[in-house]
């Protein structure tokens, strides 16, 4: 589902009445203990209502946790009744952000994603226009919640009918507790900014992050990330995803590759890869494109595209990597006539905190 969107118009929010966190009943039928057992917390976190033709990308939505202990979470389903394009879904101590439950603007309250990631942790995002999926990590893998945090969810929500669409958005975290955890999850994020679609012509953008220097100046010791789980992003000019090694005698082996448009952009590395052990120094990441019309495109929302690709990794390293805008250039053409593009990665690490505090506890 794509379309020239309209920009500007009035959303219309309503907040969704919080449903209580619902663990799944524990081993003497009372309530279920995430220190000890598997659990499922689930809620209705909000209801929007979004005009025809209309597209935002300033919502921000939240729920509290309440949570005294910290909280292990190998999968996250989310289900939805349409007009989300996209959801990137972080947790934060929850004395920020401090609003009533439910939907908000962004804008308003300085949420800003990069310092989500790095004050509390990156939990999962949408694949591009999914109305129910369900993001698994491998057995024993986790990503650590604090205690007392809140989720927030930057969403950007789109709908292209000429009729509103009135959505609510359900997301459960599945956890296991802290016995069961055999892998620690750290997150990382790679974008292709400088975006130039040619006109009536497939292409494609690659870029080479190497991790293995910056993870021994952060850490100090040699090169070890063991990845998990990779979630791809683009809109509805993209073709695939391609995730490969960088470096070492296995370089251009391809660790994940997603092809066209389907109900969940994520992929578990299953078994996971271990990239220093392989000899590697890194990833490359390439996005392809089909572009039919006769003007070029660029990053952005509407009609424009994204290319993005989430992971999640056993590793003390978290990152991000950018091609910025006006950094990557042409490279060449392939057999098949796409025309190639490649960038610079601009990489920010730094060491990744598996203790951090969370809210204030009471």
């Amino acid at each position: 589902m794509r379309a020239h969107a309209t920009f500007g118009l009035a959303l219309s929010v309503v907040l969704a009445g919080a449903l209580p966190a619902a663990g799944c009943g524990g081993d003497d039928g009372g309530p279920c203990d995430p220190t000890r057992e598997p659990c499922t917390f689930a809620r209705d976190v909000s209801t929007v209502t979004i005009p025809g033709g209309v597209e935002d990308e300033d919502t921000c939505q939240s729920w509290t946790l309440d949570n005294p202990t910290e909280l292990w979470v190998n999968a996250v389903t989310e289900q939805n009744g349409g007009a989300y394009h996209h959801a990137n879904w972080f947790f934060v101590p929850d004395n920020l952000y401090p609003l009533p439950d439910g939907t908000w603007r962004c804008s308003d309250h300085g949420f800003a994603e990069l310092n989500a990631a790095v004050v509390g942790g990156y939990l999962f995002a949408l694949s591009t226009q999914s109305e129910a999926e369900t993001q698994a990590l491998p057995a024993g893998s986790a990503i650590r919640i604090p205690p007392y945090s809140r989720i927030i969810g930057s969403s950007h929500l789109l709908n292209a009918s000429s009729e509103p669409v009135t959505s609510t958005m359900n997301l459960q975290i599945h956890t296991i507790p802290p016995a069961q955890v055999q892998a620690k999850m750290a997150p990382a994020r790679i974008q292709y900014h400088d975006l130039t679609l040619d006109p009536m012509a497939r292409s494609s953008f690659t870029v080479e992050c190497l991790l293995d220097e910056a993870h021994q100046v952060q850490l100090g010791r040699p090169f070890a990330y063991e990845l998990h789980y990779v979630l791809s992003h683009y809109h509805g000019l993209g073709s695939y995803t391609q995730l490969e090694v960088a470096g070492g005698p296995r370089d251009g082996e391809v660790i994940m590759r997603h092809d066209g448009f389907g109900e969940n952009f994520g992929v578990a590395i299953d078994p996971p890869l271990d990239l220093g052990a392989a000899g590697a120094r890194g990833v490359r990441f390439t996005c392809g494109f089909l572009n039919p019309r006769d003007v070029q495109v660029g990053w952005g929302i509407g009609d424009q595209e994204m290319c993005v690709v989430a992971l999640q990794a056993r590793t003390d390293l978290a990152w991000d990597g950018d091609v910025r805008r006006g950094t990557g250039a042409r490279t060449g053409t392939g057999a098949d006539g796409e025309v190639q593009y490649g960038g610079p990665c601009d990489l920010l690490a730094f060491a990744w905190d598996f203790e951090k505090a969370g809210g204030p506890p009471r």
